[in-house]
């Protein structure tokens, strides 16, 4: 047994760590526009210590599904789930100019939809799940993404943007889209003001320090736009939409006048995200107990 054993460690000292170099370049880039959200369930901890294995798997698999369908129609990619953690990244594959709003929108339907999908789910796995809720964190800027080759190859997301994503989640609140300020920006520009709320107090999170942040709540499917009015946002909303308009306006004027190629690529995203709102109008109006004449809005 000694001498196999000693075999063993000469043939792991044998390895050239040259070997291990694959000079094949990897399949891997840098995506300079991308949102990133995590999300987790509030309260999954507990709910799951007093659960069988497959009553968790089934919640878990039931929510996954429900998000994957959401994802799927609003052309948010999926990279992977940890634990009650879904990670889900928009700006990528292919880019999308509006991928701030596009993540957005999809956070708030995977609030809304699991809200009623925890209420169904009473019946089959306890009063106490209908108390779940998630806990979304969002953050814009540019990620390094691609597939990490091994025994278990997988796509993957590298950068400071994942990192701060995670921590806009961490510091959030249940049933709320926490977003940093690079997302406020992105939705500002875009004239969602409407959404965004500066949260009171300052962020302490853990290697990024204090940091000023906002809830952001698109409305809801079916729902109309409101637009903003003298009892909307304070003067200091006012103000620091003013100043990130100012900051970043002739950034993002740069960024979509690049070359043809990226604007018609924006438009085609356009069109993409003006089915969506048709198809939401078509909704509301099919749902109305009364006649109403067609809106065409297009945000």
């Amino acid at each position: 047994a000694a001498t196999k054993s000693m075999q063993h460690e000469k043939d792991d000292n044998d390895d050239s760590f040259a070997d291990y170099y694959d000079d094949s370049l990897p399949i891997a880039d840098l995506y300079p526009n991308c949102t990133v959200l995590f999300a987790d369930i509030a309260g999954f901890t507990a709910w799951s210590s007093n659960r069988s294995p497959t009553e968790v798997f089934k919640l878990l698999e039931t929510m996954y599904g429900l998000f994957d369908k959401i994802a799927h129609k609003y052309s948010v990619f999926k990279i992977e789930t940890i634990g009650d953690c879904y990670v889900a990244v928009t700006g990528l594959p292919k880019p999308q100019e509006i991928h701030a709003i596009i993540m957005c929108r999809f956070a708030n339907a995977c609030i809304v939809r699991m809200s009623q999908m925890m209420h169904v789910l009473v019946e089959k796995l306890g009063p106490d799940t209908a108390n779940l809720s998630m806990r979304v964190g969002l953050h814009s800027g540019p990620v390094t993404a691609g597939v990490l080759r091994g025994e278990k190859a997988r796509f993957q997301l590298f950068g400071d943007t994942v990192n701060t994503a995670a921590r806009m989640e961490s510091t959030g609140q249940k049933g709320r889209i926490h977003v940093s300020e690079s997302t406020a920006t992105l939705l500002i520009n875009a004239g969602k003001q409407a959404w965004i709320t500066a949260r009171d107090e300052l962020v302490q999170a853990k290697g990024k320090g204090e940091m000023q942040t906002y809830w952001v709540k698109p409305p809801d499917v079916g729902t109309k736009s409101t637009t903003t009015t003298s009892s909307g946002p304070s003067g200091r909303d006012l103000s620091l939409s003013q100043a990130l308009l100012e900051a970043h306006s002739l950034k993002m004027d740069q960024k979509l006048s690049e070359s043809k190629a990226s604007a018609q690529k924006y438009e085609d995203l356009l069109d993409s995200f003006r089915e969506i709102e048709v198809s939401e109008k078509k909704n509301e109006v099919e749902s109305s107990p009364e006649p109403r004449k067609k809106e065409h809005r297009f945000v």
